[in-house]
C-alpha cells in the first residue's frame, strides 16, 4: 500500500507518515505501528482534507474571496460544537504561547507564507479563530462548555499507558504526544509550508496561512478520532450475548464506572496490539453508514442530509 497525491509539480514527494506514526503512538497505539496501517491513514486524512477544501473553495468563490482562508474552513466546522470549542482553546494556546515568547505571529515557528491579502493589518482581527468561531455561535453555546468528555479519556489513556513506563520509553512517548502536522524542518515562519505541499501540490489553489492553521488542526483530529474509533471497535469485540458485563473482562479498563468503559487498555503500552488495517476499514464502514453511524458512541453530530462527512467534524 502506497501513498498517493504526495506529488507535487518539482517531482519532490511528499508524505506525514514519520508523524502520523508518532501520532497514533501518542494517542495509545503500539510503540511501532502497523506501516499499511499508517500509510492508509495517511491517504484518508489527505482525502478529507482535500474534500474540505473543495467545499471551502466553493464558499470562497462565492464570497468573492481571493484565497481560501480560515472563515471557510471553520464556517464547515459550525454544526461541531464541541470541535469549534477546542479549536478555540487551541487558538488561545498559541496566542499565550506567542505573548511568553515575545515574538510576533509572523515569525513563530507554527505560522507559514501568508497570501498577500493576509498582510493588510485591518484585516487580520476579522482572521482569528477565536472571533470567526464567536461570529458563528450567534446563541453562545460555545462559551457553555464546561468539559470535553473525549478529551479527558484521551487524557486518562495516556496516564493509564505512562503509569508504569521507565524513563527512556516515556521520554519517546512524550515526543510522539508533541507531533502534530507542523514541520520545524523548514525553518522558523515555515511551519505549514510541509502541509501546503501535501494537499495543494500543484498550487492550483490560494490558501491562506490562517486556513492552514485550522486545517493542521483537522488533520491531528482525524488521526485522534479514527484511533479512538478502534479502541471503541476492541471493545466492541469483546461483548459476549447475554452477558452485558463481558466486556470488562481482561483488566483492560481503568475503572469502567467513572470512565465510560472508553479507555481500552492495558497498564503499560507494549502489550497494545498494533491497530491493524482491518480495523481502519471498520471504522470508516461504521461511521460512514448510516444506520450504524446513528447508533451508540459512533455517532459524531452526523446528518444524512450532508453529502460529505467529515471524521474530524
Amino acid at each position: 500500500m502506497v501513498s498517493y497525491f504526495t506529488i507535487d509539480g518539482t517531482g519532490e514527494a511528499t508524505n506525514f507518515q514519520k508523524e502520523i506514526s508518532n501520532m497514533m503512538h501518542g494517542f495509545g497505539d503500539n510503540p511501532n505501528p502497523n506501516a499499511a496501517t499508517v500509510v492508509l491513514v495517511e491517504n484518508i486524512v489527505l482525502q478529507q482534507l482535500r474534500l474540505i477544501l473543495q467545499e471551502a473553495l466553493q464558499l470562497s468563490i462565492a464570497r468573492n474571496g481571493k484565497a481560501i482562508t480560515n472563515y471557510e474552513i471553520i464556517f464547515q466546522m459550525r454544526n461541531n460544537l464541541t470541535k469549534l470549542k477546542r479549536l478555540h482553546d487551541y487558538q488561545k494556546k498559541i496566542n499565550n504561547i506567542e505573548k511568553r515568547t515575545q515574538v510576533s505571529p509572523t515569525e513563530t515557528m507554527i505560522t507559514g507564507v501568508m497570501s498577500e491579502d493576509e498582510k493588510d493589518p485591518s484585516l487580520k482581527k476579522k482572521r482569528k479563530h477565536i472571533d470567526i468561531i464567536r461570529d458563528l455561535d450567534e446563541a453562545d453555546e460555545i462559551s457553555q462548555i464546561k468539559f470535553d468528555v473525549i478529551d479527558y479519556l484521551r487524557k486518562v489513556r495516556a496516564a493509564k499507558i505512562t503509569e508504569s513506563m521507565p524513563f527512556d520509553k516515556y521520554e519517546a512517548y512524550h515526543k510522539a504526544r508533541c507531533t502534530s502536522f507542523i514541520s520545524n524542518s523548514y525553518g522558523v515562519g515555515k511551519g505549514f509550508v510541509k502541509l501546503e505541499k501535501w494537499i495543494n501540490p500543484t498550487k492550483e489553489l490560494k490558501i491562506a496561512q490562517s486556513a492552514l492553521e485550522v486545517l493542521c488542526f483537522i488533520a491531528y483530529e482525524t488521526v485522534a478520532e479514527i484511533v479512538d474509533a478502534v479502541f471503541l471497535i476492541r471493545q466492541d469485540a469483546k461483548k459476549k450475548y447475554g452477558d452485558p458485563f463481558s466486556k470488562f473482562e481482561g483488566g483492560y479498563f481503568c475503572n469502567p464506572v467513572s470512565l465510560g468503559n472508553a479507555v481500552y487498555i492495558k497498564s503499560g503500552y507494549e502489550g497494545v496490539p498494533a491497530i491493524t488495517v482491518a480495523e481502519v476499514r471498520e471504522v470508516l464502514r461504521r461511521y460512514f453508514s448510516p444506520i450504524t453511524g446513528m447508533n451508540g458512541l459512533f455517532y459524531r453530530n452526523m446528518s444524512l442530509d450532508l453529502p460529505t462527512r467529515y471524521i474530524a467534524f
